[in-house]
């Protein structure tokens, strides 16, 4: 089991790094061992951790790191700026990989490459300024929101869809 951005019940915070947990024992994450640290100290703090195969994606506000497990010792794969997200539930889990969004668009891993859905071929399927305004749209129906925090992913698996809502 992993878990990111660390508070100790002493009040001690790990805004950026990754415990796992002791094997065999799921809710034991004692402090000094087990921790993943593969970016620290950059000015954010991880968002959300979401995992796929044998890879952790990290996602922080303005970029995701991809985090190899596959071994005894884990390690830094790679990193996508500007694939980041503000709030947890702007990435789900689906049959096929993880799917997220941000004001850059609807990101997909499926366990070897990262796709952006709003693109084909190279070609955006929707402007950027379309995207921007549905996404940050205000729960009135409103343009008056400036982040994408309102806004949600989901994934229906008869129907193998994506739901974004804001």
């Amino acid at each position: 089991m992993y878990i990111g951005n660390i508070k100790r019940p002493s009040g001690k915070t790990h805004p950026d790094r990754i415990v796992k947990s002791q094997v065999n024992r799921f809710d034991t994450f004692p402090e000094g061992m087990g921790s993943v640290d593969v970016v620290i100290r950059d000015g954010e703090s991880i968002v959300k951790l979401e995992a796929y195969a044998d890879r952790i994606l990290q996602f922080k506000k303005h970029k995701m790191h991809l985090i190899n497990i596959s071994q005894d010792v884990e390690f830094l794969e790679d990193t996508f700026m500007h694939k980041g997200i503000l709030v947890p539930g702007a990435a789900c889990k689906t049959d096929f990989g993880i799917a997220w969004f941000n004001s850059f668009g609807v990101f997909f891993y499926d366990g070897k490459q990262v796709t952006n859905l709003l693109e084909k071929n190279g070609m955006r399927l929707i402007s950027e300024s379309d995207w921007e305004a549905f996404i940050t749209d205000g729960e009135d129906g409103s343009s008056d929101d400036s982040t994408t925090e309102n806004a949600h992913i989901g994934y229906i698996p008869k129907k193998r869809q994506l739901l974004i809502k804001n």
